[in-house]
């Protein structure tokens, strides 16, 4: 999810109690089995959330790069254990607000209940297209859609990743890739 005003009016407000951590690349922020007690935001870097299919095939679920928003919102609601883990991709940088200050900041006041209601809304449809983006459209489109949406996605995340993300093969993702240049070239 992409940065907005209201974010940088929550750490403001919350600036007293936001964290600021590094991770390492290949370190997971949170793991599958655990917990999620927080929403981020990526301040350097870049991060991976994934789960595991039945084989036991990780299958990227989501790209968080800098400024981007990130959690596990249906552990943060439910206080179930994540099915998904985030890892940073490269050395990342990330601002944390801890899910008790969050949401007591919520209760505070009809404009931060105002402002809860709207990072909600912004989750809600960010699923929503990734629903769409897996149902409705192509593995051309797919591909195509995520450069026009995050073009600096390649620049920081590895090719199987973006191929487990659009659902093929990386050698799939790189007959794609050449399929797409030569058409470039014809028009």
């Amino acid at each position: 999810m992409k940065n907005t005003v209201w974010v940088d009016e929550i750490l403001e407000a919350l600036h007293d109690v936001v964290v600021e951590r590094e991770f390492k690349k290949g370190e997971s922020l949170l793991r599958i089995g655990e917990v999620c007690e927080y929403v981020g935001r990526v301040e350097e870097g870049a991060l991976r959330m994934f789960y595991l299919d039945a084989e036991g095939k990780d299958i990227s679920f989501s790209f968080s790069l800098t400024h981007d928003i990130f959690t596990h919102y249906e552990g943060l609601l439910s206080g179930q254990v994540s099915t998904m883990e985030i890892e940073a991709l490269v050395d990342t940088k990330v601002l944390l607000i801890r899910k008790k200050e969050l949401f007591e900041l919520y209760e505070s006041s009809f404009y931060w209940q105002k402002i809860g209601r709207l990072m909600s809304d912004a989750i809600f449809l960010s699923a929503k297209e990734r629903i769409d983006f897996l149902l409705f459209y192509t593995i051309e489109q797919r591909y195509t859609y995520l450069l026009m949406k995050q073009p600096e996605i390649l620049d920081v995340v590895a090719q199987k990743h973006i191929a487990s993300y659009i659902g093929i093969q990386p050698q799939s993702l790189s007959r794609l890739k050449k399929r797409i240049n030569k058409n470039e070239e014809l028009t």
